[in-house]
């Protein structure tokens, strides 16, 4: 048999001279690790034989071996070699150790070169420039020294290449492979971060978005607790002109039937409204929370009634806003007499679509229109959209405000913008007239 000296010098070595990954990143490529580890296994496998036997055919073609018996022994160390390497090529694919040793490996059997390319391609995907020192290191040094050893037992080659040209062939191929693993390195690097930065975005985005919730729960028990604080001081003020009136008929024995009677009906209206309000206050408060208790003001503040519509509006015309107040189907006095407690809300809710309206839309004239529709009572505010597309400063948390007072009422509230370019909010609450 003719040994492989020859082509071990020159090609078997060099795919062996593949550089050895380090410590490689995390693969991110799809399927399943298992597989692909024993598709490399048995990828190397078929391939690594076929290397062998064509570059045993070769040097067979060139004569006899200077010495059959040596020749013997290194084959069955390529053999023994690339056997063993193949085998571990699917072991431990993130382990710089491993890779080293498949390239070390491929150095001195042509078995082992497929085996030896891959650990040279995982060795580049570590990205280290220590990593790939030594994989040139091995390639070079490991298939040259080699190579010679064969040469001295394998028939001599009619045209061996001259040592210079060893070097190169080995080192380019081995850079070749580096450079093929540092892409792919470079490439699960970047897919990584990017996943970091997605699940970091969506965890971020979660956040925001329970913060959110948490701001809107509060606004809402806020806009509770306003409800409550305007009811209480109605009802107060019902229940003081009851007490107000049946003092003093208990008090007067004297006075004329006429004036009995008009101090009764006072007091009978009053307690009728007292119980609306009251009324009021338990279906609107119903899911508050039970350890919360109704509490007066801690301002001075006079008590709301739907005249605070018209000095809401008063107060946006002296801070330089155009309001524009318009009442259908009913008057001021109808709402106090009816339902108190709606009028208050009523006021609170204007005020705050007037805030809102001067801090999206500064400048704009405010259309407010109260109008009696059927069995419910409507509050209408519309207002031109800025010419500016600059969003304005706040919480977002206004019309979350005014849709909870409406709901608690027992009504609803929506907004949007009209074909004409106006913003429009409507809250609807029942009412009768």
């Amino acid at each position: 048999m003719t040994p492989i000296a020859p082509t071990a010098r020159s090609a078997a070595h060099a795919p062996g001279a593949a550089s050895a990954p380090t410590p490689g990143p995390p693969d991110h490529r799809g399927g399943h690790p298992r597989l692909r580890a024993l598709a490399t296994v048995v990828v190397c496998s078929l391939v690594g034989p076929a290397v062998f036997l064509v570059l045993v055919g070769v040097s067979l073609e060139e004569g006899e071996p200077r010495s059959p018996g040596a020749w013997v022994v290194l084959l069955g160390l390529d053999a023994g070699v690339g056997l063993a390497a193949c085998a571990l090529a699917g072991v431990a694919r993130g382990s710089r150790a491993m890779a080293l040793g498949l390239v070390a490996a491929s150095t001195v059997s042509a078995w082992a070169l497929p085996a030896g390319a891959v650990g040279a391609v995982r060795a580049g995907a570590h990205r280290s420039r220590a990593v790939d020192a030594a994989v040139v290191a091995l390639v070079v040094v490991g298939g040259t020294g080699y190579g010679r050893l064969q040469a001295l037992v394998a028939p001599p080659s009619p045209d061996p290449l001259p040592l210079w040209a060893d070097l190169a062939g080995l080192s380019l191929v081995a850079v070749l492979l580096l450079l093929v693993g540092r892409a792919r390195g470079t490439r699960s690097a970047l897919v990584a971060s990017l996943r970091a930065q997605a699940e970091g975005a969506e965890r971020e985005r979660a956040a925001l978005a329970a913060g959110r919730a948490a701001e809107v729960a509060r606004t809402r028990a806020e806009e509770r607790s306003a409800i409550a604080r305007d009811m209480h001081d109605t009802l107060s003020h019902q229940l003081s002109i009851v007490a107000l009136h049946a003092g003093a008929l208990a008090s007067r024995d004297d006075l004329p039937p006429e004036r009995a009677r008009d101090a009764a009906r006072t007091v009978r209206d009053a307690a009728a409204d007292a119980n609306a309000v009251l009324r009021e206050v338990l279906v609107a408060l119903r899911s508050t929370d039970p350890g919360q208790r109704l509490g007066h003001h801690g301002g001075a503040e006079p008590l709301p009634t739907s005249a605070s519509v018209e000095e809401q509006a008063a107060r946006a015309r002296a801070l330089g806003q155009r309001v524009e107040v318009a009442w259908r189907g009913l008057a001021a006095v109808d709402l106090d007499e009816r339902s108190p407690a709606t009028a208050v809300s009523l006021a609170q809710v204007l005020a705050e679509l007037l805030v809102n309206a001067r801090k999206h839309a500064p400048g704009e004239p405010v259309d407010v229109v109260l109008a009696h529709e059927g069995a419910d009572l409507v509050l209408r505010s519309s207002n031109s959209l800025p010419s500016s597309s600059a969003p304005a400063l706040g919480t977002g948390l206004g019309l979350v405000g005014v849709a909870e007072r409406a709901r608690l009422l027992g009504g609803s509230a929506r907004s949007g913008t009209t074909p004409d370019d106006r913003f429009v909010v409507e809250v609807v609450v029942p009412w009768s007239a």
